[in-house]
């Protein structure tokens, strides 16, 4: 995986080295380049971000600013999500690489004193004398660094007599010893240490290693000695091990010959830093390594994921933007045709009209007001009139960038105005308004029943929470 966290930065330096060549942030070059190839040039999108982004003095002059600017910060969020995550991925890589246990290839570091006994696990690769090879995973105790023999020691009758079942591990008794025995060095509430001797290391270590390859039918008898210290005080148990051959299959054989000569290198040298781990097990060569879980590749993966999913929810989230912009105007519409006919009504014309409610806007924006989309719709109409536009095409466009039915039924309105007189429609405005007022209190109610709906799965998670209150105090009093 490092070669592939290398490539992906590699390639960001190289693409941040272009972009500084061409005066450019990186973001702003991937656009450059990937709109030269077309990649950018979706029409919907395009025309969502004209709606949102309304500019009434200079619409058509910033389009492909606007344009720019929302895939530019969409490659920007998406680029630094990948490039950090990268970086994670790869010092999560490097920290599991060098905090390792296993060094040049053949000794295991051990704890320092009082941190504890160490379990790694290996990878051997078994190379035979004929070229095959195959590999294998070991789990390997290395114990801490002891200090010197100064320990005092305590005996305890109660954990001498439960030693016998303590230390038998798969064995169903010391009476039949066919594996390696639990030789325990401390024991649950019992403030000692516990050491083992035997009587024959060539049948049992120490360490309950049992080396029972060679023993006869018959068995081999071993006295195994615990000795248990506390402070100044100590006490000696003699335990009768009778150990009988193993039955092994032809693999388990190897293995077990390869954890006994692990046992032994372990059992060498126990005050140094390191243990050497064997190169050759019956004549087949053992290459380790040292077994990890790194995390750091499935990191880099949900990385790359939600970078490209932010990247594509920057269009969803236009989306959501669209949809809110066509509530605010289909609440702003009843409003709208109110003021025009109450305007129209008192004698003013349409151009007029249109003038006033645009520039009322203005200047209450000015001051800190909200900003309303089909305001600056009507904003927008007012410089095309002015730059000389007919005030029927002027009408007609007004309605189809607003993208709505009702607002382009009142375009239709204003346009037949001027084409057939001023006569009935007055009358059709205040028709238009009465319907108007019926969709926006349709439309609240519907929000209303929305809202409601959202809010149901808060208020069961509530009664939930209510009921447990309720019942688990009540349970305990009943079980009292």
């Amino acid at each position: 995986m490092i070669v592939a966290y290398a490539a992906v930065i590699v390639m960001f330096l190289v693409l941040y080295c272009m972009a500084r060549r061409k005066g450019m942030g990186l973001s702003a070059y991937l656009y450059e380049a990937g709109r030269k190839k077309g990649m950018f040039s979706h029409k919907k999108i395009q025309e969502n971000i004209c709606l949102l982004w309304p500019d009434s003095g200079g619409r058509a002059e910033r389009e492909g600013e606007w344009l720019r600017q929302f895939y530019v910060s969409k490659i920007r969020l998406a680029a630094g999500m990948l490039f950090a995550g990268t970086l994670f991925s790869v010092s999560l890589y490097l920290s599991d690489e060098v905090g390792g246990t296993l060094k040049d290839g053949k000794y295991l570091k051990r704890n320092a004193y009082g941190m504890g006994d160490a379990e790694t696990e290996l990878q051997a690769e078994i190379r035979e004398e004929n070229g095959d090879s195959d590999i294998q995973d070991f789990v390997v105790y290395v114990g801490e660094q002891q200090y010197e023999k100064n320990i005092v020691r305590q005996l305890g009758k109660q954990l001498a007599g439960s030693l016998p079942d303590l230390i038998l591990a798969e064995n169903p008794s010391l009476e039949e010893v066919r594996g390696n025995l639990d030789l325990i060095r401390n024991a649950e509430g019992y403030p000692f240490r516990i050491e083992w001797e035997s009587d024959n290391y060539s049948c049992i270590l120490s360490d309950g290693s049992v080396s029972n390859e060679k023993v006869g039918e018959e068995g081999q008898k071993v006295c195994l000695t615990a000795i248990m210290t506390y402070k100044d005080y100590a006490e000696e148990y003699n335990f009768p091990v009778h150990v009988f051959p193993p039955i092994y299959s032809e693999e388990e054989a190897f293995r077990k010959e390869v954890y006994n000569l692990l046992n032994l290198q372990e059992q060498k040298n126990r005050h140094e830093i390191q243990v050497e781990l064997p190169e050759y097990v019956d004549g087949k060569k053992l290459i380790w390594s040292e077994k990890k879980e790194n995390g750091s590749s499935f990191i880099f993966l949900l990385i790359v994921i939600g970078a490209g999913t932010v990247y594509f929810l920057r269009d969803k989230d236009l989306q959501n933007k669209m949809e809110a912009r066509n509530r605010q105007m289909l609440l702003d519409y009843p409003q709208l045709v109110s003021r025009m006919t109450l305007y129209m009504g008192a004698g003013m014309t349409v151009r007029n009209v249109f003038r006033k409610i645009a520039l009322d806007y203005e200047k209450e924006k000015q001051e800190g007001g909200t900003m309303h989309y089909v305001y600056e719709e009507m904003l927008f109409t007012c410089h095309e009139l002015d730059s000389g536009v007919s005030e029927s095409v002027a009408y007609s466009r007004f309605g189809k960038r607003c993208r709505m039915m009702q607002y382009m039924k009142f375009s239709n309105l204003l346009v037949q105005n001027l084409k057939k007189g001023s006569g009935g429609i007055l009358e059709a405005l205040r028709q238009e308004a009465g319907n108007a007022f019926e969709e926006r209190k349709n439309m609240a109610r519907r929000l209303g029943e929305e809202a409601g709906t959202k809010l149901l799965l808060p208020m069961m998670m509530m009664l939930g929470i209510v009921m447990m209150l309720i019942i688990i105090p009540a349970y305990f009093s009943f079980s009292v």
